[in-house]
């Protein structure tokens, strides 16, 4: 039974440190490459855009459900794997930056603006399930300091997301175009 147990532990953390690869790869992909995208015809470039932009956001949240996960599963302060759960309470604010997307793509088409309810109430939950991941990382968290910076970055990155894609929302515009 240890061996399963340290099995699924090991597991686990290959999962963990593979999807925050992936989160960040799809990053920085959309970080060069969605520019190209209102400029550039070619399909297969539109395709790999696209499906990142999609697969962005669902890979940061696999990898924040991953580490609350972890968290959960039974890792006490006190135990051996303390700095890997100061690491965990690091990267799961991280993540909520990577939840606000790169700069260069905020949405992908016009019709993705509607969708700032959904994002907004997805940042609730991401927050609670970040606060958790930061909670049970008390009081022994040796990176409190830049856990704390993070998380304030990412919420900001993440309410900056929600806000551009409220503002460019069909209604918002609308009024807008109204008033001129």
């Amino acid at each position: 039974m240890k061996i399963l147990a340290e099995a699924k532990n090991l597991w686990m953390k290959l999962i963990l440190r593979g999807a925050i690869l992936t989160s960040l790869s799809l990053q920085v992909f959309l970080i060069f490459f969605a520019p190209f995208r209102k400029r550039c015809s070619k399909r297969w470039l539109m395709t790999f855009t696209w499906s990142a932009y999609l697969v962005a956001d669902l890979v940061a949240d696999y990898a924040l459900g991953l580490i609350s996960e972890v968290q959960y599963a039974g890792r006490t302060p006190k135990s051996k794997a303390d700095a890997y759960g100061d690491l965990m309470a690091f990267w799961a604010p991280f993540l909520l930056l990577h939840l606000g997307g790169p700069d260069t793509i905020t949405a992908f088409a016009l019709e993705d603006n509607e969708l700032w309810r959904r994002h907004l109430l997805n940042l609730l939950f991401q927050l609670a399930a970040a606060g958790y991941v930061f909670y049970r990382s008390l009081p022994s968290n040796k990176l409190i300091v830049p856990t704390i910076l993070m998380f304030i970055g990412g919420t900001t990155k993440y309410i900056e997301r929600i806000r551009a894609l409220y503002i460019a929302s069909f209604r918002k515009l609308r009024d807008f175009l109204l008033v001129f």
